[in-house]
């Protein structure tokens, strides 16, 4: 079995950059090349395995050997006393403590990877700094036990160490593990981290054969502050599986710069080669294209994000009818699988006549047969197509609007010929933009349901839920429409309280009957609330009417004083009778003395008709 190169990993330091470390600490890192630069005074080798732990360490953790010597730390492996588990603990080099910016990067690590909690991604546990430097303590990963029998715990094992060991890996197996790595990628791509430095030996196999993704050492935030991570101008990269952009400026990096790093794991993965000889005919054809747009050289060429190359992967997973022919003068049967002459009409086996009509001019062409000799249309391709199509309509029809933005670009790689195809694209586009306007009216009204029900607005918030779920069904706001029915009714008796307190009695009952209608006649609560209003607007019409009684009787018993005046002795019979029973009431001591005052004021002896 041909063995591959181990290729190292070259940091390339700018001229204002921090110094590289002495030949002592270079020693310790034989995959790691640095270009000189101007340099500090050398620090003190490394001191041995057991001796760099501080007290603070030694109290909790046991150190049993070093597993890792890399380019920024040292790994070893340790026994958490507490939890009576393995752990991998990290350092940084005594050669990198004077380098702020390195320093700066380790703690950058931890960061990252304490950002991140994904089961294909190595989880750290603590991070701390003592006398000896900065420390991370985090997930030991253990290889399969046959990778190293008779250890405990078994040794790590990464991607490099298999396909040097068994060899290449099968397409089937590769797309499996990348379809686990991209995941990763992607969910650390969502938290706003990129890793910058994905590479075989960073992808560790567990004791499953499952992969976890470590060494986030170049790891990098998408926030304000990622400048103090890495120096402007500073160029990191493993060579053949770091993006090219790197080389020129490392914090100019962004997630394209993992979908490279991507690119290079499957092509080492299927060829056990370096992807710095790169070759397309390396690769099995349904490969070529997914793995060369993902290695592209201008970044802008490459797949947008890993969401993208992963969907790529995964449609060169799916099952087709069309297959490839063994030779170009051959096709295949699809009902017995036998392998016939194109000079053959019918097949040798079972008599088919391995009719089939072109997807785009509909000429007659044969099963197996990749090309129409007619109009040229690639089966392959019109097929993956109406897949596709076919796929969209299902997740449509399902209301799984973000799937159908997500894999109706899987379109632009096809370039139809004809109408035939141009149709096809018009569909997909269609229900890309369908699919698009759902995602936004769905979040715009989760927006206006939250919004409607902080402000009380229940009634057009069930509305809105309505809409929602027509348009969903997911049943995202199931318990609030549960909910707002009850909270109509509260809200409602609320606001009828609030009315009677304000002595607006219609408003109060009318919201009150509003409320039984919903509730029906067995509501007791709203139904007191009901009699309340019938009461107190009762009381409140008795006030009015004595109030309005008593007025006219002050007005009618202090009328008579100036009635007398100026009608003087000679007024109507009738108004005298009329001011009669004033008499009566000067002879209630209460009101005496206010009718006599009264009389007086208006200048006569007395208001009685006498």
């Amino acid at each position: 079995m041909k063995r591959t190169e181990i290729i190292p990993r070259i940091r390339v330091e700018p001229e204002h950059a921090a110094p590289p470390a002495p030949a002592g600490a270079a020693a310790g890192d034989a995959n790691t090349a640095r270009l000189p630069a101007p340099q500090a005074p050398a620090t003190a080798p490394l001191p041995a395995a057991r001796s760099f732990a501080s007290e603070h360490l030694d109290a909790k953790y046991e150190i049993i050997e070093k597993i890792g010597d890399g380019g920024m730390g040292v790994v070893y492996l340790a026994r958490d006393h507490q939890l009576d588990r393995y752990v991998a603990i990290k350092r940084l080099h005594r050669s990198s403590l004077a380098d702020p910016h390195l320093k700066a990067r380790f703690f950058g690590e931890a960061k990252a990877v304490a950002a991140l909690n994904h089961i294909h991604i190595v989880h750290l546990y603590a991070l701390g700094e003592d006398r000896e430097g900065p420390y991370i303590v985090m997930e030991y990963v253990a290889g399969p036990p046959e990778a190293s029998p008779n250890r405990t715990p078994t040794s790590p094992f990464t991607l490099a160490d298999k396909v040097h060991r068994n060899g290449p890996l099968s397409v089937t197996a590769t797309l499996d593990l990348m379809a686990k790595v991209c995941d990763a990628v992607r969910y650390a791509h969502g938290c706003r981290v990129i890793h910058r430095d994905l590479k075989p030996s960073n992808i560790l196999l567990n004791e499953m054969g499952q992969p976890k993704v470590v060494d986030f050492g170049l790891a990098r935030r998408l926030s304000a502050d990622d400048s103090r991570l890495t120096v402007p101008g500073e160029k990191m990269l493993s060579l053949g599986y770091g993006a090219p952009e790197q080389e020129a400026d490392a914090g100019a990096a962004d997630e394209r710069a993992d979908v490279y790093g991507l690119g290079a794991l499957l092509y080492f993965s299927v060829t056990g080669k370096n992807p710095r000889y790169f070759r397309e005919n390396d690769l099995p054809e349904a490969l070529r294209m997914p793995v060369a747009k993902a290695l592209a050289t201008d970044r802008n060429a490459r797949w947008p994000g890993v969401a993208e190359f992963a969907e790529a992967l995964r449609m060169v997973k799916a099952p087709t009818t069309i297959e490839l022919p063994t030779v170009k003068t051959t096709w295949r049967c699809k009902w017995c699988d036998t392998v016939n002459p194109v000079m053959l009409r019918y097949c040798g086996k079972c008599g088919w006549d391995g009719g089939e009509t072109c997807a785009e001019c509909g000429a007659a062409t044969r099963f197996g047969i990749q090309f129409c000799g007619t109009c040229g249309a690639d089966a392959r391709e019109y097929e993956l197509a109406r897949v596709l199509l076919d796929r969209l309509r299902a997740l449509e029809a399902a209301r799984d609007y973000d799937t159908v933005v997500e894999q109706a670009g899987r379109i632009t790689g096809f370039q139809p010929i004809g109408a035939g195809g141009r149709r096809i694209v018009e569909d997909v586009t269609a229900m890309r933009d369908r699919a698009r306007r759902a995602v936004s009216r769905l979040e715009q009204l989760r927006r206006l349901i939250r919004q409607d029900i902080l402000d009380s607005n229940y009634e057009r918030a069930q509305r809105y839920i309505a809409e929602y779920d027509a348009l969903c069904g997911d049943e995202s706001f199931q318990r609030e429409r549960q909910e707002l029915p009850a909270r109509i009714v509260e809200r409602n008796r609320q606001r009828a309280r609030e009315a009677i307190g304000g002595r607006d009695w219609d408003y109060a009952a009318r919201v009150c009957r509003e409320t039984l209608d919903t509730t029906g006649a067995g509501d007791e609560e709203t139904l007191a609330l009901l009699r309340a209003v019938r009461l107190r607007r009762g009381a409140q019409r008795a006030r009015r009417i004595l109030t309005a009684f008593v007025l006219a009787a002050a007005l009618y018993v202090f009328s008579a004083a100036p009635a007398k005046r100026f009608l003087g002795a000679g007024r109507p019979a009738a108004v005298a009778a009329l001011y009669r029973p004033v008499r009566w009431l000067e002879e209630v001591p209460l009101l005496k003395a206010l009718v006599e005052a009264n009389a007086r004021l208006w200048g006569v002896a007395e208001t009685s008709s006498e």
